[in-house]
C-alpha cells in the first residue's frame, strides 16, 4: 500500500474466544500507523453484530475522511452479507476500508472501483429482502392472516421478523426455537438468510445514527 494514509485512522481487531490474543493484530494496525486508543477490540464469535459492541462503535465513528483499518477482511464479519453492508455503510459516510491481509485500499483506484461494485451488491441484496418481505405479505392478504404453520418463516411473516429481531438482538438459534417455538432445524435451515436479513436490519440503525471517538 503506497497511498499516503488518511488523516484519521480507526482500528478494529476481533477474536472468536477469549483465550485468542488480540495482541497480533493490534501490533498489525499501530505498525500501519493507527493510534493505540483509536482501535476498538471484540472477544465474540461475529455471528451477530449486536454481540460486538466495539464494531458498533467503529462504524459509529466513521465519517468523511476516516479509514477503518483491520488485519483481515474476515474480522468484520462472519457472513459475506454483513461484510457487504459494513463495506457499503463506509461507502455511503465517504470513509475508507483498508485491510492489511488483502493489500486492500478502498482509496486507490482498484479499492474504489470495488466499493463501487459492493454498493450495487448491498442494494442488490436489500431490494432481495423487501421484495421477498412484499411478496410474503402480499400473499398473506390473497389468503387470509391466518394460514397455519404454513405461514411460520413465511417472508413477512409476524414470525420471521421476529426471528429476525431475536438474531439482531444477539439471541442464540437454541433461545429462539424455544422462545418462538419453531424447531431447531428450521431455522439452521435458513439460517443465512435469516443473518443476513438480520445484518441488513442492524446495518439500517447504525447507518441511522453517528457518533464520535
Amino acid at each position: 500500500m503506497t497511498q499516503d494514509k488518511p488523516r484519521l485512522l480507526f482500528g478494529y481487531a476481533r477474536v472468536s474466544t477469549d483465550d485468542q490474543n488480540l495482541d497480533m493484530q493490534i501490533d498489525a494496525l499501530v505498525k500501519y500507523g493507527v493510534e493505540r486508543d483509536r482501535i476498538l477490540t471484540d472477544k465474540a464469535s461475529g455471528s451477530t453484530i449486536s454481540g460486538r459492541p466495539g464494531f458498533q462503535n467503529t462504524l459509529k465513528a466513521m465519517r468523511p475522511g476516516a479509514a477503518l483499518v483491520v488485519w483481515r477482511l474476515d474480522r468484520l464479519g462472519r457472513n459475506l452479507s454483513e461484510l457487504i453492508f459494513t463495506a457499503d455503510l463506509l461507502r455511503k459516510r465517504d470513509a475508507q476500508l483498508i485491510s492489511l491481509n488483502e493489500h486492500l485500499d478502498t482509496s486507490t483506484a482498484t479499492g474504489k472501483m470495488m466499493f463501487h461494485l459492493i454498493g450495487m451488491f448491498a442494494q442488490f441484496e436489500r431490494d432481495l429482502i423487501s421484495e421477498r418481505t412484499k411478496a410474503g405479505l402480499a400473499a398473506r392478504r390473497a389468503n387470509g392472516k391466518s394460514l397455519g404453520r404454513q405461514s411460520i418463516m413465511a417472508p413477512g411473516s409476524d414470525e420471521r421478523m421476529q426471528v429476525v429481531s431475536m438474531l439482531a438482538e444477539g439471541k442464540s438459534i437454541m433461545q429462539i426455537s424455544k422462545e418462538v417455538g419453531i424447531s431447531k432445524s428450521k431455522l439452521y435451515n435458513e439460517r443465512m438468510e435469516l443473518e443476513a436479513e438480520a445484518s441488513a436490519m442492524q446495518m439500517n440503525e447504525i447507518d441511522r445514527t453517528s457518533g464520535s471517538i
